[in-house]
């Protein structure tokens, strides 16, 4: 009886162990947050455990201020200079631009722009971060050295 027991026992367990088994729809890296922030903390059911990136198609994300959003097509360059690699720039072209601000991850209002990192590059790892330098349109000398302190009186005035 107790040979019986065990058996079933087994087979239970056995069948747990398959449920415990997560299989992903396409290949890629298993990116976790910090280990920190789990322990000792259950999971809810449905919560985000980890994201799956395909490294060969990395995008860019990003943050403009308020301040300095401009008008922005899709096609639009974008140099992107990463903060281990300070000597050398990554191109990427705009493949949309939100239309209103968000909080960005450091809890200030930001456009969130999603570029696409032009081929024959070679690819980034995934997480690097750094500055992005974004080309849009032909302005005039007086309008690019003046829009600044002009939107800065008029923050001032309230006008």
């Amino acid at each position: 009886a107790r040979m019986q027991e065990k058996g079933t026992e087994v087979t239970f367990l056995q069948e747990l162990l398959g449920k415990s088994k997560l299989y992903a729809p396409q290949g890629g890296l298993a990116i976790f947050p910090g280990q920190e922030e789990w322990r000792g903390r259950p999971v809810q059911v449905g919560e985000r455990v980890m994201l799956i990136a395909d490294p060969s198609v990395i995008d860019v994300t990003i943050y403009l201020p308020p301040e300095d959003a401009v008008e922005l097509e899709p096609g639009a360059e974008v140099s992107l200079i990463l903060h281990v690699d300070p000597l050398s720039s990554i191109e990427a072209t705009i493949e949309r631009a939100s239309y209103e601000a968000t909080l960005g991850p450091d809890g200030t209002l930001a456009y969130v722009v999603r570029a696409r990192l032009k081929p024959d590059q070679g690819l980034p790892r995934i997480g690097l971060r750094g500055t992005a330098k974004i080309y849009a349109g032909r302005v005039t000398l007086a309008y690019y050295l003046l829009r600044k302190p002009l939107a800065f009186v008029r923050r001032s005035l309230g006008v």
